[in-house]
């Protein structure tokens, strides 16, 4: 059986211009998302048998990747986001997740949206939405 170990997945978002750093954001609990959409569109029309609907095959849109965040006042990946909330701006991220040799890691490229959300144990929190703008990459990372 698999035990689901603290830190075991990780939110890092990059900053430079030349060369991008990623640093991890903290207080990112809940992490969920990627993937994508199924391969169809609904082409259900007047002519279409009732109580049915037809499919064609079709573009498909990377899923959202959704998390709660602490608010950490001052920390300066977190405020990465809101600036970049605030100004429309697209952040590259990467979810990290696994050890040694099988460690993973999605990269892609998103503008973050925060929504403020009730406290917990008398901590602000955010809800914290990352829409991809291309299908994000996954690859394993060297040990």
């Amino acid at each position: 059986m698999a035990t689901l170990v603290q830190g075991f997945i990780k939110l890092l978002v990059g900053s430079g211009t030349t060369t991008i750093t990623y640093k991890n954001v903290p207080g990112v609990t809940n992490l969920n998302g990627g993937g994508a959409s199924e391969n169809r569109i609904d082409a259900t029309d007047f002519d279409t048998a009732p109580g049915t609907r037809e499919y064609i095959n079709g573009p498909r849109e990377p899923s959202p990747f959704t998390a709660d965040l602490h608010y950490q006042q001052g920390d300066t990946e977190q405020e990465a986001l809101f600036a970049a909330h605030a100004n429309n701006a697209e952040l590259p991220f990467k979810v990290a997740f696994g050890t040694g040799a099988e460690a993973k890691q999605i990269t892609f490229k998103a503008v973050p949206n925060l929504t403020l959300s009730a406290q917990v144990d008398g901590k602000t929190m955010y809800s914290l939405s990352l829409s991809p703008v291309a299908m994000p990459a996954r690859e394993t990372l060297a040990a």
